[in-house]
């Protein structure tokens, strides 16, 4: 089981340390607001009122013995950049840090965060692709061109298998896995017939997937 951290309470991080807290994960919060840190100490065990930037402070708390940091500070630039710094030169193995744009990203890049996100970007783009796609169940960047994807498996797939449809010849994609119930087959068996209810999840180019899952939910596939 892996230790984190996550630096900064706001609705990401503390909606992020909950979730890792509901997965079994260990999970220590941070925040220099006195009465957040008194909030979520109701609903959490290890919780610490410190400032993201006093490295003498996280030194303290032993930030150097966790496996994963996550800086969840946006609107702070030079506190983002700070904590970031910090982790990185106290040897935390893994940093992940929030950016609210492209500028920020880069420079939390620089100085070596492992992962950016944008999680504000990130839940715009999945709610227009959920609107425009009325098969899309979800969707995941994995960078500027290409993304995952899972799909409604089209109705007109039914009772056929990839062998007899040629997906990866006639679209050029891959289907990495199929989800049926809860249940997940990775690879997914080409000789299986589809059923209705299935989810595939497909990887590659965006605009490629994007135009296929389109004629997918004008019932032109």
């Amino acid at each position: 089981m892996k230790q984190y951290i996550v630096i900064g309470a706001g609705r990401f991080g503390t909606s992020l340390a909950q979730s890792l807290l509901n997965a079994g994960q260990e999970v220590m919060v941070i925040d220099e607001n006195e009465k957040i840190i008194q909030q979520l100490s109701e609903t959490m065990d290890n919780v610490a009122i410190v400032s993201a930037t006093d490295e003498i402070a996280l030194k303290n708390i032993g930030l150097s013995n966790f496996d994963v940091a996550i800086v969840c500070i946006g609107s702070d630039l030079r506190a983002s950049i700070m904590a970031t710094l910090i982790a990185k030169d106290l040897g935390v193995p893994y940093v992940i840090s929030k950016a609210t744009d492209k500028i920020q990203a880069d420079v939390l890049r620089k100085i070596g965060a492992d992962r950016v996100v944008f999680p504000e970007h990130d839940m715009g783009v999945k709610l227009a692709k959920a609107l425009t796609f009325d098969n899309l169940v979800d969707y995941m960047e994995l960078d500027d061109t290409h993304s995952i994807f899972e799909i409604t498996v089209p109705s007109s797939w039914i009772g056929s298998n990839l062998i007899d449809l040629s997906v990866r010849k006639k679209y050029n994609m891959n289907i990495v896995a199929v989800k049926r119930g809860e249940r997940f087959q990775v690879p997914p068996d080409p000789n299986k017939e589809f059923e209705e209810g299935d989810i595939i999840v497909v990887a590659g180019n965006s605009k490629l997937i994007e135009n296929i899952a389109l004629r997918v939910s004008s019932g032109k596939w």
